[in-house]
């Protein structure tokens, strides 16, 4: 009598190829990949070849970065929340700068919130280009453009902040100094460059991806579900993005530079979503330099005490990060370091989809749909 025989297995995959000591197989992603920077595994169960079960195991890499916050003064606290987020550390610092701000009832200086909205956007560019060089390409020249490009960007954020990943330029109340005219324009110059290489790759991207049609689906009603915020979100048609609430950007025509592009949700519209991003975010970057231009001999700090004390109270605030909404919740009894401040950063959410967005599918896509699914390891810890 014949008998349908079905083969299962189990998996502990890590995702770092690096990564064998504690793993029996790792992912097939490159060392440049952002998603393999971490310790993070996934336990997978399989039959025939198909992926019925998968289980991110974290904590590895967490730190109690939140506790230390709470032992720190809320100067001292910039320095530690940029670095869980690595490849947009400036946003770390710029959310627990702006949750104070709040609370203090500061007003920034004009010309310091056109520089911070500059240099997140900078942040974005990076990072957006870490993840797109990271995915699985078969052509190599399109991973060579994107980490050239990228390592352009770097270099060139570094001219102005000193640092290539902690910037530290974020002070409560503003910025520690503005950058030079040189740097501006040369700005304007490195977005025109980036745009040109967008556009010499774009044909071959588009051939790739085709490839990629259908695979690793998100529908929209499964991001709200999952509470997926920034680019995966948005490849699935959840126009989500709270830049939208900047009144400044407005000046931009902000609404018109950031229009919802895809809304498949499967791999090949996460990456494009990814590119289309970076794209917009150098028209934006373009015209903030200008701005900033025009502003460049204006204040970009307030006078401060030498001991900074939040009123008593809870605060939330919300950033737009390049991977999504991170929200700080800081809880004052008025003293000089926060009784309490929590963050719930965009990546922990992302890696949690993964346990939705890998069922039925192919194990030999696993590792396109995960370099799709933007995350920083140490975001998702802290």
């Amino acid at each position: 009598m014949w008998h349908d025989e079905h083969v299962s297995e189990k998996v502990a995959l890590g995702l770092s190829q690096t990564d064998t000591g504690s793993n029996r197989e790792t992912s097939g992603l490159a060392h440049y990949s952002p998603i393999t920077h971490g310790m993070l595994k996934i336990e997978l169960e399989l039959v025939d070849g198909l992926i019925t079960s998968a289980q991110p195991i974290l904590g590895t890499m967490h730190r109690g970065a939140e506790k230390l916050f709470e032992s720190r003064d809320y100067r001292q606290v910039l320095v530690l929340a940029n670095r869980h987020e690595w490849l947009s550390a400036f946003s770390g610092e710029l959310g627990v700068a702006q949750i104070v701000e709040q609370a203090l009832g500061l007003d920034v200086p004009e010309h310091a919130q056109w520089l911070r909205a500059l240099l997140l956007e900078v942040n974005r560019v990076t990072s957006h280009l870490a993840f797109i060089a990271g995915f699985t390409w078969q052509d190599p020249e399109i991973t060579k453009q994107m980490r050239e490009l990228r390592e352009m960007w770097v270099t060139h954020f570094q001219q102005y902040s000193g640092s290539r990943m902690h910037p530290m330029l974020t002070r409560v109340g503003g910025l520690t100094n503005a950058p030079s005219i040189d740097w501006l324009e040369a700005t304007s110059a490195v977005c025109e460059f980036s745009q040109e290489t967008f556009s010499k790759i774009a044909d071959v991207t588009t051939t790739e991806l085709a490839n990629y049609i259908g695979v690793g689906t998100i529908s929209r009603s499964d991001a709200v579900s999952l509470s997926l915020s920034g680019p995966v979100a948005r490849a699935s048609g959840y126009d989500l993005d709270i830049r939208k609430n900047n009144a400044q950007l407005e000046i931009l025509d902000f609404e018109i530079l950031f229009p919802a592009h895809q809304s498949d949700g499967d791999v090949s519209s996460r990456i494009k979503q990814l590119i289309d991003e970076a794209e917009q975010s150098l028209d934006l970057i373009t015209r903030l330099a200008e701005k900033c231009s025009a502003e460049n001999r204006n204040e970009v700090n307030v006078l401060l005490p030498k001991v900074l004390r939040v009123p008593e109270g809870e605060y939330e605030h919300s950033v737009e990060t390049p991977l999504g909404i991170a929200s700080w919740f800081l809880v004052s009894r008025g003293d000089k370091m926060p009784y309490r401040l929590k963050l719930r950063p965009a990546s922990l959410h992302t890696v949690l989809g993964l346990s939705h967005v890998l069922i039925n599918q192919d194990r030999e896509n696993l590792d396109a749909i995960l370099a799709s699914m933007p995350f920083v390891a140490g975001d998702v810890d802290r």
